[in-house]
């Protein structure tokens, strides 16, 4: 940790010295300290958790797409991030210390200015992508929070930023971080951790992208048809439980940054499970909250599309039509992205959640229709 420190003191002594355009890019390097780490499903997790971040932000500010304007996007920034839990045990058990291991990360993120007051300026960083985590199920027994070594990674912060020079600045604040599978393969509970995050921004001589206008403006209405395919890990073995979705939807788009849609979804199941399984092999097709009779189950949704230019983020909440389920669920909710490669096609992933327990993430193509 004192090694981390000392890199940190090196750059701010960097810092100091160069020069750089009001406009242009900037690197961030930060650390980062524990607050709180938990998990579900009654798993207490105790113990330190640090880590750094190296970023490279790409400012926006001769960027004059509309939604860089609607949503006040300050930049848009690459991350590589690293956390270390190794010290964290869990149910106060001290023999668990070290299953959960280290993580490295690649995100995405934005950094959105909500208000300035002189100088000093309140972020709001949402982002996403890829985590690596050095410690499973599969690599410690004592770890079921964890079932794979690749997982999905989201972080929320809010940082309050300061210059100190015309090139340097500190950034400090908290956030919140997450990682999990989709449930491609179980367990999967999931980390989620409160951190401090305190950092220093030094610009750089590279102007940021350029973009003078807009093309010309979108329909506003459109329907749009999905299918996705993907699967569920078991607990139990080592089956998949392949599944298959579709959606049709109608998608209002009022401003270059938001929409909202209604639509149905349909899950196809591969595999069903038995009301007349006994025994042993019980377990053998369960899948918890999406557990299914049938080999449909039909919803219909309502949520918002955050739109930053050819990629949307989608939500979604929703109310079943048809689930004859093992449980008595009734609702669920879905999020994920779709990036439009042409102005009437798109790739897709797309998550389905019951509570807060992932069913499946599924990938393939969404058609919109003008």
């Amino acid at each position: 940790m004192n090694k981390f420190l000392s890199v940190i003191i090196g750059f701010a002594l960097f810092c100091f010295s160069a020069k750089a355009q009001d406009t242009g890019n900037s690197i961030e390097i930060s650390g980062t300290s524990g607050i709180k780490i938990f998990s579900p499903e009654k798993n207490y997790l105790s113990g330190p958790l640090f880590g750094g971040e190296l970023a490279y932000h790409f400012n926006m500010a001769d960027n004059k797409s509309d939604y860089i304007r609607i949503l006040n996007i300050k930049s848009i920034d690459a991350v590589f991030s690293y956390r270390n839990m190794s010290r964290v045990i869990l149910n106060h058990d001290q023999a668990t210390k070290g299953l959960i291991g280290d993580t490295y990360a690649v995100l995405g993120r934005l950094e959105i200015g909500l208000f300035k007051i002189n100088r000093t300026e309140l972020l709001f960083t949402p982002g996403f992508g890829f985590l690596y985590a050095t410690e499973t199920h599969a690599t410690n027994n004592q770890n079921v929070i964890v079932g794979s070594h690749i997982n999905l990674a989201t972080q929320a912060g809010l940082k309050m930023f300061t210059p100190i020079t015309q090139t340097t600045a500190i950034q400090a604040g908290v956030e919140i971080f997450h990682y999990s599978n989709g449930a491609a393969k179980l367990p999967n509970n999931g980390i989620n951790a409160f951190a401090y995050t305190l950092g220093l921004v030094q610009k750089i001589n590279q102007s940021g992208p350029v973009n003078d206008s807009e093309k010309q403006p979108e329909n506003k209405h459109f329907f749009e048809l999905g299918v996705n395919v993907g699967s569920r890990g078991s607990i139990y073995n080592d089956r998949n439980f392949y599944k298959a979705g579709f959606y049709m939807g109608y998608n209002y788009k009022f401003s270059p940054a938001l929409s909202i849609k209604l639509g149905t979804d349909a899950v196809y199941y591969n595999t069903v499970f038995s009301k007349t399984t006994k025994g042993p092999t019980f377990l053998n097709d369960f899948q918890s909250y999406a557990t299914s009779y049938d080999r449909w189950r039909v919803g219909i949704a309502v949520g918002p599309d955050l739109w930053l230019g050819k990629l949307a983020l989608m939500t979604g909440y929703g109310y079943y039509l048809h689930y004859n389920s093992y449980y008595p669920t009734k609702t669920y909710w879905t999020a994920g992205f779709k990036y439009f490669i042409t102005p009437y096609l798109a790739l897709q992933a797309k998550g389905y959640v019951h509570n807060t327990e992932a069913d499946y993430v599924g990938y393939g193509l969404l058609f919109r229709i003008h």
